[in-house]
């Protein structure tokens, strides 16, 4: 029988445990020290910047692509592929990080870019292992140079 006694003790203690943590929880929250709901994407890796911009049209090809995050991706799971007109894929260099500055990743087109429309696309892991992803275009020579899209 004592050993029933014991496990009725120990459960009593469990539900006083958790109500006191509930308790506290309320307490935080009431008072407004919880993070709102929608500060919560702001807590994620994600794009912040890029150059080229999306939908950007440019004159000249770009020497490089270089993408800005909130804060700095772990490089060695990034990836950016770059397609361009008729959808081909286009050789890039190591992806590397901006110099000073650990949150930008830069990719390197192995080649000059040709006019057309190009959709580039990144994903990447932040620190804590939240993945993100993204898609965007540009134009390199104008709309009239559009080939493929």
């Amino acid at each position: 029988m004592k050993s029933i006694h014991s496990a009725g003790a120990i459960l009593r203690r469990s539900r006083r445990l958790r109500t006191g943590a509930v308790a506290a929880l309320a307490a935080v929250l009431s008072a407004g020290l919880a993070v709102p709901a929608s500060a919560g994407s702001a807590f994620h890796l994600r794009l912040v910047s890029s150059d080229p911009a999306p939908d950007a049209t440019l004159a000249a090809p770009p020497a490089a692509l270089r993408l800005t995050f909130s804060e700095a991706p772990e490089l060695a799971v990034t990836t950016v592929r770059l397609n361009g007109p008729g959808d081909r894929a286009v050789a890039l260099g190591r992806l590397a990080r901006a110099r000073g500055d650990r949150a930008t990743v830069v990719a390197t087109p192995r080649a000059p870019l040709a006019h057309g429309r190009y959709a580039l696309t990144w994903r990447t892991m932040s620190h804590d292992g939240h993945a993100m992803h993204g898609t965007f275009h540009f134009t390199v020579g104008g709309a009239g140079h559009d080939h493929g899209h």
